[in-house]
């Protein structure tokens, strides 16, 4: 029997996160959720995510980088107290999980401080990395320190592949075996892909396969984003044809992936994702680079506030910043937003 989209959004979302709230056994995360529930059912929107870059360092120069992470020196990174500051900010605000990504966030060498805070604020916490630094005692580390899920990168199924494409010799072996660690210190993996062309749909179907044998929680597919390192590279986004293939191979119970369905809309336009960077600035998501306002001179309240209230874009399918017309409007939305900051 065909599921309604919205059905389908639903029920990939509300698995994915009873399995994140059973593995962080805080009562005060979960006592957050009837506030959020409540603030989203009243129509008073409150990201469910916001995610903290740490660091633009990173040991990799990956060719699909949204951030061009390597790119960029550290000046200017976000202090342990600031990101303190942002986290306790997160939890006022009303926010469900914080997600800490880069660059590779491993490399900041206060990361279980970090981490420690914001599960003690009763936030979800997660962790996005390329996995090259988790050896035993560092996975061991985090789940002391309260982290509730880690994300580690998996951009081909072929290790020579993959370490061509992030630039490193060793790099997928070393993130298999971080895996591997992860799962001896009890905390939930994740394995993400990027769904490029050149997988479809074979090559997604062995990284599935990968998951499995390693016994990760799930595997998530993010789509082809013309920003980052792939900025205007329109060419190589997926096609409406593309997309509903990847999208046979979910599975609500191990296979996850944005925008699950063709009617479904991206967190940014239902109000449910915010970004900072590693030198304070915020934008609607990662992967759309416009500046709403900086969190070392307004309020983190203030700058979502603002957002949205004036954010009146509707959009389905595929990453806003796959469409040039939707690029321009997402644009001017943040360069208004940030002008009436002052």
């Amino acid at each position: 029997m065909a599921h309604s989209p919205r059905l389908i959004t639903l029920a990939n979302r509300v698995i994915r996160m009873g399995r994140l709230y059973a593995s962080n056994r805080s009562l005060k995360a979960v006592g957050r959720i009837p506030g959020f529930a409540a603030r989203r059912l009243f129509l008073r929107p409150v990201p469910a995510n916001v995610s903290i870059a740490l660091t633009y360092r990173c040991q990799l120069r990956c060719a699909h980088c949204y951030s061009n992470a390597s790119d960029r020196n550290d000046q200017e990174e976000l202090t342990t107290g600031e990101v303190k500051s942002i986290i306790d900010q997160v939890r006022r605000l009303g926010a469900l999980q914080v997600i800490f990504s880069a660059g590779e966030p491993l490399l900041r060498k206060d990361l279980d401080e970090i981490i420690s805070h914001a599960h003690q604020a009763g936030l979800l916490t997660r962790l996005n990395t390329n996995g090259l630094l988790l050896d035993r005692a560092r996975a061991f580390g985090l789940k002391k320190a309260g982290l509730t899920q880690c994300a580690v990168s998996i951009d081909h199924p072929d290790a020579s592949i993959h370490d061509s494409l992030r630039g490193v010799p060793g790099a997928f072996a070393r993130a298999v075996q971080g895996i591997r660690h992860l799962k001896d210190a009890g905390i939930p993996c994740q394995i993400c892909t990027y769904a490029s062309r050149g997988l479809i749909p074979d090559g997604l179907g062995e990284i599935i396969s990968l998951g499995r044998r390693l016994g990760v929680m799930s595997v998530y597919f993010f789509w082809p984003v013309a920003a980052g390192r792939l900025n205007l590279s329109f060419d190589l986004m997926l096609s409406p044809k593309e997309r509903a293939i990847v999208r046979t191979l979910q599975d609500p119970t191990f296979v996850h992936m944005e925008l699950p369905t063709a009617q479904t809309r991206c967190d940014v336009i239902i109000k449910r994702i915010l970004f900072i960077s590693p030198r304070g600035d915020v934008t609607p998501c990662p992967f759309v680079p416009y500046l709403l306002g900086n969190v070392r001179n307004r309020p983190l309240a203030e700058i979502w506030r603002r957002h949205v209230s004036m954010l009146t874009l509707d959009y389905r399918d595929d990453c806003i910043m796959n469409d040039v017309r939707q690029r321009e409007l997402i644009e001017q939305h943040a360069a208004s937003v940030a002008g009436s900051l002052g």
